[in-house]
């Protein structure tokens, strides 16, 4: 059953730390940043983005965490195996696949889905690795 009572909060705040962090690494100008803001059609700002993004993203990666510890207590995972299927699944069919559909009715470039749906692989693999391993 889904529940979250029991759940490892500790686990789930690191779990979306990291992909925060990673995310932050990942768009960088120089690992996808140049080609994702060319593809979103994204002008860099001379403020910066908005405080409010990063309040936005880490709450949405709490959610996600949230979710896949959910999951991985729900079907029983326990090894980092287990951990990085989970991940690798849910990055693969709910990110990337999503980012993919989004692109071709956006008419947008194949560097959208690899920006955004690279990282969101990336990200769950280890946020369902860290909420695995440490349940």
């Amino acid at each position: 059953m889904l529940s979250l009572s029991g759940l490892n909060w500790p686990a789930i705040i690191v779990a979306a730390i990291a992909f925060f962090g990673l995310a932050a690494i990942w768009y960088q100008p120089s690992v996808m940043g140049k080609k994702w803001m060319e593809a979103a059609g994204v002008e860099p700002s001379s403020d910066g983005p908005k405080p409010a993004f990063f309040v936005v993203t880490f709450v949405a990666y709490l959610v996600m965490a949230t979710v896949l510890a959910m999951i991985a207590r729900g079907v029983g995972a326990s090894t980092f195996g287990e951990g990085l299927v989970l991940g690798l699944l849910t990055g693969f069919a709910f990110v990337a696949l999503q980012a993919m559909v989004n692109a071709i009715y956006e008419g947008r470039s194949k560097w959208i889905v690899a920006a955004n749906g690279g990282i969101g692989i990336i990200g769950h693999t280890v946020m369902a690795v860290i909420v695995t391993l440490w349940a």
